[in-house]
Order: C-alpha cells, then sequence, then structure tokens
C-alpha cells in the first residue's frame, strides 16, 4: 500500500469560494500567474506521489531473499528413498536425523521461492512507477503547451492593451489639441464680440449725438406780468422751438391762479389746453400764448403786495420728434415782487421757480 498523508497535512489545490477566485484570476492582468500557480501545486503534489512510490519500491520484503552464499544447495551423497509410512499424508520437508543439510536444503528452497515472488512485485511496482512517469510527463507537456498557448494568448491581450492605449494616447493628445484650438477659437470669438459691442456702442453713440443734434426741443418762456386793478390781467408765455427737426405735440396744459402758499397747488392749477399747433417746425419757432385772471379788487391787490397770497403759472407740453422718442417740458412759476423798486417808483417784479424738481424739467 501507498502511504498516504493525512488530508488536513495535503494541500488544497481546488477551492470552492467565488470571492477567493475572482480576486486571484478576476484581472487580465493576474491571468498568467495564476495559472503559473495552479501549475506549480500540480507539480508539488506529482512530485509527493513519485517520493512516496519510490519509498514503496526502495523497502524490503518480509521474506527476503537470502545471502548468496546462502542459496548454495549440497547435494546428498546417497538418493533417499521414499518413507512407505508416510505415502498417505503430503510430503513434507523437516530435517532428519543424523543428516543436517537435508533440512537447510528444504529452507534455502523455500526463500528463494519467496526472493523470487518479491522479485516479481517489484518489477510489476517499478512498472506501474515508469507508466505513472510517463503520464506524469504527458501531463507536464500538456500543461507546458497549456502554458506557452496561454502565454501567447497573453501576450496577444497586452499587445492589443498596448495598442488601445496607444490609440487612446492619441486621441487624448488629439482632443487636447481640439480644445486648445478651440480655446483660440473662443478667444477669437470674445475678442470679436467685444469689438462689434465698442462699434456698436461707438454707433449708438453716434446716432445718439446726431439725435441730440437733430432733435426737437421745446422751452416755455413767461412774459412780464401785472396787476390791473378793475381789470383782467393776462399772463402771456411763449413756446419756443430749437432744433433743426419738427416737434409734434401730443397734450399741453397751462393755468395761472392765485393760492395763499407759495407751493403749487395742483388742485388750482387745472387751467386748460394751451392754443399751439399740433406741429412745431424750424420754420415757425416761437408761438405765444395768453392765460388770463379775473380782475382784482385792492384788497386782493395789496395781500399780493403783503406775499399774504401768490400768483401761480403752471403747465407742460407733451410732444415727439421724428426718431419717434417722447419729450416732456414742465413748468412752475410764482409771481414775486423784489424790495427794490423800479426808476418810475414802481415795485420790481418778476416770475421764479417754485416746486420740485420734477415739476421743472425738460425731457
Amino acid at each position: 500500500m501507498f502511504p498516504v498523508k493525512p488530508r488536513d497535512k495535503i494541500p488544497a489545490l481546488v477551492t470552492n469560494d467565488p470571492t477567493l477566485a475572482k480576486a486571484s484570476c478576476g484581472t487580465s492582468s493576474n491571468f498568467f500567474s495564476c495559472y503559473t500557480l495552479a501549475a506549480m501545486k500540480f507539480w508539488v503534489l506529482a512530485a509527493a506521489i513519485s517520493l512516496a512510490l519510490g519509498q514503496q519500491a526502495g523497502k524490503p520484503a518480509s521474506g527476503s531473499v537470502p545471502a548468496k552464499s546462502d542459496l548454495r544447495v549440497t547435494s546428498p551423497a546417497t538418493p533417499q528413498k521414499p518413507n512407505p509410512s508416510s505415502a498417505g499424508s503430503p510430503a513434507v520437508s523437516a530435517p532428519v536425523l543424523g543428516n543436517p543439510g537435508a533440512g537447510s536444503s528444504s529452507g534455502s528452497t523455500a526463500g528463494l521461492a519467496a526472493g523470487l515472488r518479491n522479485s516479481q512485485d517489484g518489477s510489476d511496482l517499478a512498472l506501474r512507477l515508469a507508466w505513472f512517469i510517463e503520464a506524469l510527463a504527458v501531463v507536464a507537456a500538456l500543461q507546458l503547451l497549456t502554458l506557452i498557448w496561454q502565454g501567447f494568448a497573453l501576450r496577444k491581450i497586452l499587445r492589443g492593451n498596448a495598442s488601445h492605449a496607444h490609440e487612446m494616447e492619441h486621441q487624448s493628445s488629439v482632443m487636447d489639441e481640439q480644445l486648445k484650438l478651440m480655446a483660440e477659437q473662443l478667444t477669437a470669438l470674445k475678442d470679436t464680440a467685444s469689438a462689434a459691442s465698442a462699434s456698436a456702442t461707438a454707433a449708438r453713440e453716434n446716432v445718439d449725438l446726431i439725435v441730440k443734434k437733430e432733435r426737437a426741443r421745446l422751452r416755455i418762456e413767461l412774459a412780464p406780468f401785472y396787476l390791473n386793478f378793475g381789470a383782467p390781467s393776462p399772463a402771456n408765455y411763449a413756446v419756443q422751438h430749437e432744433g433743426s427737426t419738427d416737434a409734434f405735440v401730443l397734450s399741453s396744459h397751462a393755468a395761472v391762479y392765485v393760492s395763499d402758499s407759495r407751493e403749487p397747488d395742483p388742485s388750482l392749477g387745472t387751467g386748460k389746453p394751451m392754443p399751439i399747433p399740433s406741429a412745431i417746425t424750424a420754420q415757425n419757432p416761437v408761438v405765444t400764448a395768453q392765460d388770463v385772471l379775473h380782475p382784482f379788487t385792492e384788497e386782493e391787490i395789496d395781500s399780493i403786495r403783503q406775499l399774504k397770497s401768490f400768483v401761480h403759472f403752471t403747465g407742460f407740453v407733451r410732444y415727439k420728434d421724428v426718431f419717434d422718442a417722447e419729450h416732456e417740458t414742465r413748468f412752475n412759476r410764482v409771481w414775486s415782487i423784489a424790495q427794490m423798486n423800479n426808476l418810475g417808483q414802481a415795485p420790481f417784479t418778476y416770475w421764479e421757480h417754485c416746486g420740485g424738481a420734477d415739476e421743472n424739467r425738460e425731457t
């Protein structure tokens, strides 16, 4: 029988753990090393079996052949006759009294037969060992061919990976060049857009300058005002046109009234539309108009001179220029009496701005 190692001491060649198998042979980079490790385990097992067989072949048999000197048989001097008393029983090789050489010859013959049997068993064992070694050599050759094929396959895979890596590197360099070109184009587009924006801004500024220079403007100029006792007191004004293009009036309003406050009172300055044409041209730049206050009594005139009452003149005009832009001119004035007198000893009077900036503006 062949000596067998205990089960717990034999190295495990196969594992059922999918995690270990995936960790050892899961990637193409460990492909060759995985199968090389399997082949090494196989060779270790084959060496263990061969060593066991070698030990079995070298162990002597229990009834080994005696020494060469022991195999010599001395022929008896005289042939022995069979004993008639032992005719019915099998022949038994026993030593004969007075002839010790006969027993020695019988034992040597038995030892020779046992040695022949052991030699035959050893020949069978050697034949089996030879067959096993030949099979092991065939398996090793097949394993070697498998490893060579795997090496070529791995080399092919590595070449394919190298080719793919080279192609990806080439594509990466091409993409880098394209990105650089796109960045340059983007910079050029930004420069072009900046130049276009600057050109548009300059063109818009030029247009604005032309519009400011050529468009029509309407301003309100008030004539001197005088209080009349027992007669209406007219408030004359003029709408003046400035510019080389026409102005088209959309709406207008003018009112003169007396109030107890120096500040304008919108509830009293309702007034009425200005008596001006719908289009004021550069050929007729000045249009005069008038609004009238009722006749004053002596008490009203004294109240105005003592700054207890105030005369207000308010109004606006909305118009559109030839560039289709709307504008508005709005005014608010209060009639003021100065502390100094004119040459004729009459008090000096004038129209003074009142109200906020929104009530005195030109757009």
